[in-house]
């Protein structure tokens, strides 16, 4: 009676384990074909990301020299963001043209209630480039025929009201002249030499030799792009090495 007794236990006791091994395998099953699943849609997804960053990285490469595109200065004073120079380049046609003040405040107004890209119908692309950039690059000291200029001091014209006078007395004081008579021989609005200036900036961060200090300062967040497409918002999840190869 018994063996019967823990004949019968034990038959229990084994239905039991099979039944629950059999409902682990199950629930196993059930999770490896959810991951497997998981894995292929992971997989597929991540090809037709990428199809979709190179094609807007090819698309970028040659559009980009080939439209006009606008690039912006601002500053944030307490709290609000100014705009300190814009200018377009289409390279191109190989034109530079610095924007009015008249233009550079209507722009700001756009900034400020979120409707810059709205704007993006006349450009190719609108960087906006936080002044902290300027100061976060390395940039090389302008020496341009009777132009001399140090970092600082190029920091000072952009961030100067009267660009002009302030150019000026930077001229006047390297030429030791009087700052009215360098005043006089300049032709050159505010806005202009602004313009001027900040074109050195551009040239060393919008440099496919120096594509790693660009992709810094978008991912940063001192570089803003209008609009902002696969590619950029690619490069704010993907490591500079690995852009650095596509862009």
């Amino acid at each position: 009676m018994v063996e019967l007794l823990v004949i019968i236990i034990a038959m229990v006791v084994i239905f039991f384990i099979l039944f629950q091994l059999k409902k682990t395998l199950f629930l196993f099953g059930f999770f490896f074909r959810l991951i497997s699943i998981a894995f292929i849609v992971l997989i597929v997804g991540g090809i037709v990301f990428g199809y979709y960053i190179i094609k807007d990285a090819n698309t970028f490469r040659n559009n980009f020299g080939n439209s006009s595109n606008m690039f912006l200065l601002k500053q944030n004073i307490d709290g609000k963001d100014h705009m300190l120079v814009g200018v377009t380049i289409n390279y191109t046609n190989k034109t530079f043209d610095t924007l009015t003040q008249d233009k550079l405040s209507d722009i700001e107004k756009a900034y400020d209630e979120g409707k810059l890209n709205t704007l993006t119908k006349d450009y190719y692309k609108i960087f906006v480039i936080d002044m902290s950039s300027v100061d976060n690059i390395s940039l090389y000291n302008i020496s341009d025929k009777n132009v001399m200029l140090t970092k600082d001091e190029m920091k000072e014209v952009l961030l100067s009201s009267d660009a002009r006078s302030t150019f000026a007395g930077i001229m006047a004081q390297k030429q030791h002249q009087d700052k009215d008579v360098v005043m006089g021989q300049l032709s050159a609005s505010s806005e202009e030499i602004k313009g001027y200036v900040f074109s050195y900036y551009l040239m060393t961060v919008f440099n496919t030799k120096n594509m790693d200090k660009f992709l810094t300062e978008f991912r940063d967040g001192r570089i803003k792009v209008y609009d902002e497409t696969t590619m950029f918002t690619a490069i704010k999840l993907f490591p500079s090495v690995l852009m650095n190869q596509i862009v």
